[in-house]
C-alpha cells in the first residue's frame, strides 16, 4: 500500500477506524466526558447506541478503504458548525495516464450525482485531481438526533479524487479519495473550502517501501 501524507485543520479530531466494540465505548465516554455531561439512565442508553453506530461506521469505513476520518464541532461567526472529513486509497486500474483518469472520473461522478453538482480538473501538488461539490441529504439515526427520532438532514459536499502517480504506485494503481460534508451549508464558502483546499495542497504519496498512512496537525 502507498504512504499517504497530509495536514489537518486543529479543528478535526480523529475519528477511530477499524475498532472493536470495546474500543468505540470507550472513545464515546471519552468524548461525552468532555462536554461535562452528566449521564443519567437515559444518557447510558443513548451512549450504548452512540457506541455501537460508531463501532459499525468504524468497520465499514476499514473495509471501504477509509485510512483516516475526522470530525470537527467548532464555533464559526457565533453559531456551532459541523464538519466529517475522510480519506480513502482504493485500488483502481485507470491505466498509465492521470490525466485521463482524472477527466474521466469527472464526467462519471457528474453524471452519476445529477443537477447541483459542479466540478473541474485542477492541478495540485500531489497530481491532478478532480473535485466536486454540491448538496445531498442523509437521515441521521434516533441516537444521534435531540428528539430521539430519525432527522432528514441536508449538507454540503466536497470530493477529490486523485489518480495515484505512477512514478509512486509503480506498477499498480490507486485512487485517494478526499471527502468532506457538513451540514452548515451557509459555512461551506467562508469557513470550510479554505480548509480543504489546504489539506489538497498537503496531500502527498509515498512508495511501497513507506508504509502507513500520516494525517499530521
Amino acid at each position: 500500500m502507498i504512504r499517504v501524507d497530509f495536514t489537518v485543520p486543529a479543528e478535526f479530531e480523529d475519528v477511530p477506524i477499524g475498532v472493536d466494540f470495546a474500543e468505540a465505548w470507550a472513545e464515546v465516554n471519552t468524548r461525552n466526558a468532555q462536554l461535562s455531561l452528566a449521564a443519567t439512565e437515559t444518557d447510558q442508553q443513548s451512549l450504548t447506541e452512540m457506541a455501537r453506530n460508531l463501532h459499525q461506521i468504524s468497520r465499514l469505513l476499514a473495509k471501504a478503504g477509509v485510512v483516516y476520518a475526522a470530525n470537527c464541532l467548532h464555533s464559526f461567526q457565533g453559531a456551532p458548525s459541523l464538519g466529517t472529513l475522510a480519506v480513502a486509497v482504493v485500488d483502481f486500474p485507470y491505466g498509465d495516464d492521470a490525466r485521463t483518469a482524472a477527466q474521466g472520473t469527472l464526467r462519471a461522478v457528474l453524471d452519476s450525482r445529477g443537477e447541483g453538482w459542479v466540478g473541474g480538473v485542477i492541478d495540485a501538488p500531489c497530481g491532478r485531481v478532480a473535485v466536486f461539490t454540491g448538496g445531498q441529504k442523509y437521515t441521521l439515526p434516533p441516537a444521534f438526533s435531540l428528539n430521539g427520532e430519525p432527522v432528514d438532514v441536508v449538507t454540503a459536499q466536497f470530493h477529490a479524487i486523485v489518480p495515484v502517480p505512477t512514478e509512486v504506485s509503480r506498477d499498480s494503481r490507486y485512487l485517494c479519495l478526499l471527502a468532506f460534508s457538513t451540514p452548515n451549508i451557509g459555512h461551506w464558502e467562508t469557513c470550510y473550502a479554505p480548509m480543504m483546499a489546504g489539506v489538497l495542497r498537503s496531500l502527498r504519496f509515498a512508495g511501497f517501501e513507506e508504509s502507513g498512512h500520516g494525517p499530521v496537525k
